[in-house]
């Protein structure tokens, strides 16, 4: 593939000398002999390998087909250029009727479950569907009550691969729309085609789960019946029996070249389902549209909040700490922990504890559950004193309300709710108010419980087609949510998607969330604010022609409003030389096999000893040879070989023995020569 690639370099190299004229650019002869050089050696080895039958046969028709790797032309690289695969066949075909209260009866339901290629097992399940689903459906007396909904996921049996149904929770649908009268007015017939298509498509995910033969390639709707149609993708090996045309699919191109019409009211009908058809004749892959297509999706953002410890609430300045105290379980430490560390006589020591609390709706509990003082203490948060002791009775800014000596050194446990002070998202501040007579200390410890549950976060949307909401040149052509197609072709189908339950996946807890729903993908059709305009372009092809010699050019150029002129010469490479023709040569090799005619064997009546020859013309290679083949006898060596004369013989002799076998003479005559 190198050599492919320094060809194309090769072969592009005058284009992109002349566009360079302008800067007096100096041919390489150099790199162009050398081009010239590859070209010609790729051009020999590519006809090396399939200059004739046999060649072409081991080089490509073989490697296809399975029997040989095939390799790169240089011999290099071997590679599994098998291509020749079983063709795809129906494998599933079902029946359906649309009922009078809106729900769908699926009448029978055919399988191939031998993958023989013929539809083998008939099963008439006579189910109500008032609920389609991605890869089941519900059966409701009132659709619009799920209590009276019975949920069916599609299984099949992973022996038999015959296809059943199983009770499951509605949460282990997905997908699902009601199509019952509680739910709109003719919405089975309306979206026939849809229902099936999301039918087959649930039932065939079962399948191929039982066995990958099933996966599907295409659904094909007929009415109010389906045909699934897959292919074995393991399948690709030479010698396959059945092979595209003996199957169904192929039977039938095979058939278009006996009956057009039927090609021609096939493609008719196609035409009307297929949506790459669409896009092309109404879509942006048309150039005579005056739309593009854009797609976007809207989509409901559910985060799971799985709440760490160290994300409830954290220290943030002061005097004091945050510690683990429990699997739930945080210590908030206010001032610092020790042993007369403060000293005076009725001296006042006031320290400050920071924290901030980041998720308050975590906190289940906070309790003042241990204070270490001596003499006094209060808590203040804010201006408020929350707690005093060792009376009680210290309850402002204002000195201790008694003997500053109290000859202990207090450890209590107040088990005071603190609850109340981390209520709210943000910073707090504890201040510890000590008074101390010959040497103290104060602290104390607030226990939070925290809940680590997980739980449903704040939903968010994010929105990729605002911009085309907005946009008044754009139109809603097709919509789907969350697998419902709720608009196609600009048209508002009227189904709408039940409520949908995904279930947030933790590192060690999952939450199920219900939504109305999650995705919308969307396309809109908008019309195109800028059209292209040529009219530079031709002006400037148009001045170039006319000022073109065979050493030189006058160019116009056009650059953001502006016109610059400019001039260059032209070199031109020497071109390879071509003869008048390809040199060919012609060989001759005995006849192996007798030729055969309706009558049988021409060869029977032969003289002994004659010998009759198959011609044989081939090309000559790069050194003028003639490339025969083993047993061939060259009868013509390389030159410009002209057998019209010859060619013309023969027509003459075909025309001249066509006209013995009718009435040359114009007189009707029997077999043995009589006349009539």
């Amino acid at each position: 593939m190198k050599n492919v690639n320094l060809l194309a370099l090769g072969a592009f190299m005058l284009p992109v000398s002349f566009a360079h004229a302008q800067i007096q650019a100096t041919p390489d002869t150099a790199k162009i002999t050398a081009s010239k050089d590859i070209a010609g050696s790729i051009s020999s080895t590519v006809k090396g390998k399939t200059s004739n039958a046999s060649r072409l046969n081991e080089s490509q028709i073989r490697p296809v087909s399975g029997e040989n790797n095939m390799k790169t032309y240089d011999g290099k690289t071997a590679f599994d250029g098998k291509a020749v695969c079983k063709g795809s066949s129906e494998f599933m075909r079902m029946l359906v009727q649309p009922t009078t209260n809106g729900n769908l009866k699926l009448l029978n339901i055919m399988q191939d479950t031998d993958m023989n290629g013929s539809l083998d097992i008939t099963t008439s399940p006579g189910w109500d569907i008032s609920v389609v689903c991605s890869n089941g459906f519900q059966t409701c007396s009132d659709a619009n009550n799920a209590a009276t909904c019975t949920s069916w996921a599609w299984v099949a049996d992973p022996k038999s691969y015959q296809l059943g149904r199983k009770n499951v929770a509605m949460t282990d649908l997905g997908g699902c729309y009601c199509i019952n009268n509680s739910c709109g007015s003719n919405l089975a017939w309306n979206n026939l085609g849809q229902i099936l298509n999301d039918l087959g498509g649930g039932a065939s995910q079962a399948l191929s789960r039982a066995n990958p033969w099933f996966t599907l390639s295409q659904i094909k709707v007929d009415g109010v019946s389906a045909s699934f149609v897959g292919g074995d993708t393991a399948s690709c090996s030479i010698g396959d029996s059945e092979g595209f045309f003996g199957t169904a699919d192929g039977k039938k191109i095979l058939n278009y070249k006996d009956n057009y019409n039927a090609m021609k009211t096939d493609a008719e009908s196609n035409k009307n389902t297929s949506s790459a058809y669409k896009s092309i004749t109404t879509g942006s892959l048309n150039p005579n549209e005056q739309y593009d297509l854009k797609s976007c999706s809207v989509t409901r953002n559910v985060p799971l909040d799985e709440v760490k410890l160290n994300e409830i609430i954290a220290f943030d300045g002061g005097e004091g700490t945050v510690q683990q105290c429990g699997t739930d379980c945080l210590q908030l430490v206010m001032g610092k922990i020790g042993n007369n560390y403060w000293d005076g006589y009725c001296k006042y020591y006031e320290v400050e504890s920071k924290f901030f609390v980041k998720k308050p709706d975590r906190i289940k509990s906070a309790t003042l559950v241990e204070v270490q003082y001596d003499d006094w203490m209060q808590m203040w948060v804010s201006d408020k004193v929350v707690w005093n002791g060792p009376h009680g009775n210290w309850t402002d800014m204002g000195p201790v309300p008694g003997a500053c000596q109290q000859n202990t050194s207090w450890k209590q446990n107040p088990n005071l709710d603190f609850k109340q002070y981390l209520n709210k998202e943000g910073p707090v501040t504890f201040k510890l108010r000590v008074e101390v007579y010959d040497g103290g200390e104060g602290y104390a410890r607030v226990n939070l419980k925290a809940d680590l549950s997980c739980k449903e976060g704040k939903d968010y949307i994010s929105n990729t087609c605002t911009a085309y909401e907005q946009d008044k040149e754009c139109q809603l052509v097709e919509e789907a949510v969350d697998g419902v197609k709720t608009f196609t072709g600009g048209i508002n189908t009227g189904l709408i998607p039940l409520a949908q339950t995904q279930v947030l996946q933790g590192n060690f807890c999952s939450v199920p969330v219900k939504r109305d729903w999650f995705k919308k993908n969307r396309t809109y059709r908008c019309n195109k604010k800028t059209s292209f305009n040529f009219d530079n372009i031709i002006e400037r092809k148009a001045y170039i022609d006319k000022t073109v010699t065979p050493g030189d050019y006058k160019d116009k150029m056009f650059n953001n409003g502006k016109v610059s002129y400019g001039a260059g010469e032209l070199f031109w490479p020497d071109m390879p030389k071509v003869g008048d023709c390809i040199n060919m040569c012609k060989t001759r090799k005995p006849k192996q096999t007798p030729d055969m005619a309706v009558s049988g064997q021409v060869d029977k009546n032969n003289k002994s000893g004659v010998i009759k020859y198959d011609n044989f013309y081939y090309e000559c290679d790069a050194t003028n040879k003639c490339p025969a083949e083993p047993g061939e006898e060259v009868i013509k060596a390389c030159q410009c070989l002209n057998e019209f004369a010859e060619a013309s013989a023969i027509m003459q002799v075909i025309r001249q023995a066509g006209q013995d076998m009718i009435c040359s003479s114009g007189n009707p005559k029997k077999p043995d020569g009589s006349s009539k």
